[in-house]
């Protein structure tokens, strides 16, 4: 007789395991998923949708050969993760960024289940039910034109309808019709989006007509999808102040101002709805991102602007941006139910967000000195070397060699940029002067940055021989001119970076002079791109709104320039080299009717060259005991703009946006002030210097 036991499970007491019904993401933030592909939840927020499809909830047994195929299948996999069979980095990728993976393993074995399991188990307390009800703080949207909102305050808040007995407060923002709001996108496209191309245009467009569609119904919209809309808005509009584009006016100047300030005000107040009420989704880091953007190019890289990019980051992360190409349990099947187009916007977000933690490493203010984005905390492939109308969604996406000019050839170049600066973070101490680092290191790290210049494509390239080879490139894609200049001066201003801290000791350490002619050099070549920008776009006032951080990057030339002409007195040259501090501050004068980012410049910088003086050793006994030690020096009769008394309009328009007609009021003495700090800066001793360069540099960033 046959034993009963042949016709039982291995295991008896071990139940079948139950397919889970809901996708990953509702299953770790305890969210009802109505278990589509993708379902709702991920749909809204822009997020990738990892769960089994319905049809294969209940898989059809394997028979026995096809089970032992599966099992030496694995079996396979793991023996080429442990033999390490992928292959090598690409040569043209940094060491530390990683490679495109071929594949994704299929999670099938014990070990990836009891993972899953445990992520989803230790993720419990991650749910997003809110304690403090959404209610409380209700938004309501009107349609409003440019010309009406004129003398409207931005966000206005009522006593809502809605919930007369709590007296909620409800605040209505205000959306353009659509007709100007499809103007202003279009301008965005054509003179802004260039230099932080974190939106796919087609997705963006959807969303609008989807956004304006609900609003005229009475339906719900989502916060995060109006605030990225009013960024756009703003930032157009912003632009559109200073430069009509092709001749066709927007709006009035006055009106552009102010509808810049109420929309850049209404998307600042959704996005804390969105934070405070929502999950966050894609739609959040996007917003977030071009605000800040758009807050550096009208009050500098401000606290504000800092905690919007670190809420970008923070908000990535939430939603599984970091994790994108290695997310927990993703079977190769769930990774198919979702478009390669949506996996590589997220992939250019991501990496957008992470080279600009790591450029910022390298750059004054704060977080000098720091990142927050580790490379090791994160498995994101590189973006693809793909234009935008290659992004077609149920195709596949084929890439470009880097050789090719596309949409992407500039971030890409980015990316690797600011992984140098990244090393350089990780090398320079945080207490300032380095005494303690190896030179020879330091040399090291300047040669990536010259590898990185030579191995730059043609049409990135700077010098003359590589425009003049590349003008029929510029002519179908004109967005690099403005891009090659902007890599080039970033560049080159964190290189300078990496060689300030030896630039002034080389008057008392010879062995120094290597690190001298770089920051020189990097700097006269700052001077020359500025100069020569303004020779291939159509108007100064372009390059100085569009380009705002030459402005930074002439200033942090102009403050190399005068350390070594007083520091660096036996190099020769005076009169050549004082001329070339006299054309820096020149181009800081000219910005300075278009920029208030230039006037902060000059202002800090005269501020701390007044503040300095009192250190220097052959100060007369009488002016060393003036009571009022700004009255008397060069320059101290220019006024203080930030105590200039303005009506309240003038004054909310000229906090977004400076007045044209006073830069030369405001810099009656430059040329004295400057010609005073050449005769006494030599007096100054090294800390002195390392202190001043560290004053100007504070809240003087390019993102």
């Amino acid at each position: 007789m046959p034993s009963q036991g042949s016709m039982r499970p291995a295991n008896p007491l071990k139940r079948p395991r139950q397919d889970p019904v809901s996708c990953q993401f509702c299953r770790s933030k305890k969210l009802k998923c109505d278990r589509q592909q993708p379902c709702s939840n991920c749909a809204t927020r822009g997020l990738l949708c990892h769960g089994p499809p319905l049809s294969q909830s209940r898989a059809t047994p394997l028979p026995e050969d096809a089970n032992n195929a599966s099992i030496l299948a694995r079996l396979k996999r793991l023996e080429d993760i442990v033999i390490g069979s992928s292959g090598q980095a690409a040569p043209d990728v940094p060491s530390a960024l990683p490679t495109r993976a071929n594949s994704t393993l299929a999670c099938l074995s014990p070990a990836s289940e009891y993972e899953e399991a445990l992520h989803n188990l230790e993720e419990t307390a991650t749910g997003e039910e809110n304690w403090i009800p959404s209610g409380t703080r209700d938004l309501e949207f009107q349609i409003l034109s440019a010309q009406q909102m004129s003398h409207a305050p931005g966000v206005y808040q009522s006593l809502s309808a809605k919930l007369p007995h709590f007296q909620s407060p409800l605040k209505s923002v205000f959306l353009p019709p659509k007709d100007e709001a499809s103007r202003l996108l279009d301008y965005y496209v054509k003179y802004v989006d260039e230099l932080q191309h974190v939106v796919f245009m087609p997705q963006v467009r959807k969303l609008m007509d989807t956004l304006y569609a609900n609003v005229d119904q009475g339906l719900p919209v989502g916060p995060s999808h109006v605030a990225l809309v009013l960024t756009i808005l703003a930032s157009s509009a912003s632009l559109s102040y200073h430069h009509s584009g092709d001749g066709v006016i927007l709006f009035p100047p006055s009106v552009a101002v102010h509808a810049s300030l109420v929309w850049a005000n209404s998307a600042l107040e959704v996005l804390e709805y969105s934070r405070r009420t929502t999950a966050g989704g894609l739609e959040d880091v996007q917003a977030s991102i071009l605000m800040a953007f758009l807050l550096f190019h009208v009050e500098g890289f401000s606290s504000r602007s800092r905690r919007l990019f670190a809420g970008a980051i923070s908000t990535a992360r939430d939603i599984g941006m970091h994790r994108l190409d290695a997310t927990p349990g993703q079977s190769a099947d769930s990774k198919k139910s979702v478009d390669p187009v949506d996996v590589e916007i997220q992939r250019r977000v991501w990496w957008h967000v992470v080279a600009t933690d790591w450029l910022l490493g390298l750059c004054g203010g704060p977080q000098e000195g720091t990142y927050f984005v580790q490379p090791n905390h994160f498995r994101v492939n590189l973006p693809r070397n793909i234009d935008d109308k290659g992004l077609i969604y149920g195709r596949s996406l084929v890439e470009e060699p880097l050789s090719k000019p596309t949409t992407m050839s500039y971030y890409i170049q980015r990316i690797k940029l600011a992984d140098i600066c990244r090393r350089v973070v990780d090398l320079m101490p945080l207490s300032g002067v380095s005494t303690s680092v190896d030179y020879q290191q330091i040399i090291a790290l300047d040669a990536k940055f010259q590898a990185f210049f030579d191995e730059l494509p043609t049409f990135l390239k700077v010098d003359e021989k590589s425009r003049h080879e590349t003008e029929e490139i510029m002519c179908h894609s004109p967005q690099l001119k403005i891009q090659r200049y902007a890599l080039g001066m970033i560049a080159r201003t964190r290189r300078c970076k990496l060689h300030q801290p030896f630039l002034i000791r080389r008057s008392v350490e010879s062995h120094y002079t290597y690190s001298r002619d770089i920051s020189i050099n990097s700097a006269r070549c700052v001077i020359r791109l500025k100069r020569q920008v303004e020779k291939e776009l159509d108007s100064v006032y372009v390059v100085n709104v569009k380009l705002h951080g030459v402005v930074y990057h002439v200033f942090m030339a102009t403050i190399v320039l005068v350390m070594d002409l007083c520091f660096n007195k036996n190099e020769g040259n005076d009169d050549v080299r004082k001329s070339e501090v006299a054309e820096a501050c020149t181009i800081l004068e000219e910005a300075a009717s278009q920029s208030c980012l230039a006037r902060e410049f000059l202002q800090s910088l005269m501020d701390i060259m007044r503040k300095h003086k009192v250190h220097l050793h052959h100060q007369s006994g009488e002016a060393a005991e003036d009571p009022h030690p700004g009255q008397g020096l060069p320059g101290s009769e220019i006024p203080d703009i930030a105590k200039v008394t303005e009506p309240e309009e003038t004054r909310l328009l000229h906090s977004f946006f400076p007045p044209q007609d006073n830069s030369q009021n405001y810099l009656s003495d430059f040329d004295a002030i400057w010609k005073d700090y050449v005769e006494l800066g030599p007096n100054m001793d090294v800390p002195e210097w390392d202190n001043l360069f560290s004053e100007l540099t504070q809240g003087s960033q390019i993102p």
